[in-house]
């Protein structure tokens, strides 16, 4: 095989998260190929539903760290409102108890990933492959093998797997049991405009039906206040809410959120999706590791989850930079196991945590909403507590 198809690292998945570890990676002079399944045009054309996520600050600095600016890109969030729509708890994370100005930003997903590509496309050393993904992988020492379908076959030092829930990759190079837990909700999303700014808070609901959060989006054109909706609901009422026409659909928000905005008066275009958690008991193949929804998928009530899979990226990243300097190969197990046992406890907490706190908090028990209200006044006066929470939603 030619010197020209040998890589020091090959990423499976053109997302947030492969994107933002093969800029990383490239940084650093090594030979980077990042295959995306999705055509250019697809991949630079704007998302009709602005979906977003909430972008924390420890991953704003390391996207910050790879040239990546997502204050210049998102919503700054500086506050945090929780509470239980079905009792009287609720919870204040106000940034600067926690020691910091921001929590983070909403950014919305489509433009964070066309800045990473931008910047991947400005490097010399990683190169981006539209409409071209991995379909073949065979391990052979000291590198790995792989096959597009395009034909094209090329070799790596180490092949990072970053394609999402439904990755094809994942059970080829880490056929490990999965664990999986159905919801029963689906996420309705939205930019929704309203009366009242704002103010950099993010605001989430509990509902027996799922959470609502509204979280900050920037003013239109005309300097009007917005919000990016993820409302999770049971699947039943999802599909009513997803049925109705734009004016029954604002009544139902305005009803089930409170007038804390205002009236919320205008919609965009709605998206739902499906939610589930997910995680493999394995992260680690031969020369092959996955990363973001390809290894754990966490339900959105938090805001996690492209965290999670930033947090991935800059770890492996910064492996990968050590063997550099230790002149070690980054493609051997110890690398790789240090990667898994770093990543794997935070992930999989996560994932559990959210799962429960979902299923504590869509229910109409009077038991358990009195256990919820007594828990969120109690976490109010722990500031050891609060501060913890709060540095958890930074991501520090």
């Amino acid at each position: 095989m030619s010197d020209s198809l040998r890589n020091d690292l090959v990423v499976s998945g053109g997302g947030m998260v492969g994107a933002s570890l093969a800029l990383a990676v490239g940084r650093m002079g090594l030979r980077v190929r990042l295959f995306e399944r999705r055509s250019r045009e697809a991949c630079h054309a704007a998302d009709p539903y602005e979906r977003a996520s909430l972008v924390s600050l420890g991953s704003g600095r390391f996207l910050a760290g790879i040239g990546i600016d997502v204050a210049a890109l998102g919503t700054p969030v500086a506050r945090m409102r929780v509470w239980d729509g079905q009792g009287f708890g609720s919870i204040h994370l106000d940034a600067e108890d926690g020691g910091e100005t921001l929590l983070g930003h909403i950014c919305e997903n489509r433009r964070l990933e066309q800045a990473i590509h931008g910047a991947i496309g400005a490097t010399d050393d990683a190169v981006l492959h539209y409409a071209e993904e991995l379909v073949e992988t065979a391990p052979c020492q000291p590198e790995i093998v792989l096959r597009s379908n395009q034909g094209g076959r090329l070799s790596a030092t180490l092949l990072a797997v970053a394609e999402g829930r439904q990755s094809p990759l994942r059970k080829q190079v880490v056929n490990a049991p999965l664990f999986r837990e159905g919801y029963g909700q689906d996420g309705i999303t939205a930019t929704v405009w309203m009366e009242k700014p704002h103010r950099h808070i993010a605001y989430q609901r509990f509902l027996d039906s799922g959470p609502l959060a509204i979280l900050p989006f920037r003013n239109d054109h005309d300097g009007q206040p917005r919000a990016s909706l993820v409302w999770s609901a049971k699947r039943p009422l999802a599909r009513r809410l997803m049925a109705m026409d734009d004016s029954a659909f604002l009544a139902a928000l305005n009803e089930a959120f409170g007038p804390q905005l205002g009236r919320f008066y205008q919609i965009g275009p709605r998206a739902a999706f499906a939610l589930s958690g997910l995680h493999s008991s394995r992260y680690i193949g031969r020369r092959a590791v996955l990363l973001g929804d390809s290894a754990h998928g966490v339900h959105p009530l938090a805001g996690l989850g492209v965290n999670l899979g930033l947090r991935d990226a800059e770890t492996l990243a910064t492996l990968i930079g050590t063997a550099i300097t230790r002149q070690e190969d980054w493609g051997e197990p110890a690398t790789l196991r240090s990667f898994q046992a770093q990543r794997r406890p935070d992930n999989l907490a996560t994932v559990l945590a959210c799962g429960g706190l979902s299923h504590l908090f869509s229910n109409n028990h009077r038991g358990l909403a009195t256990l919820r209200d007594a828990g969120m006044f109690a976490t109010g006066f722990l500031f050891p507590l609060k501060r913890f929470l709060i540095r958890q939603a930074m991501g520090l």
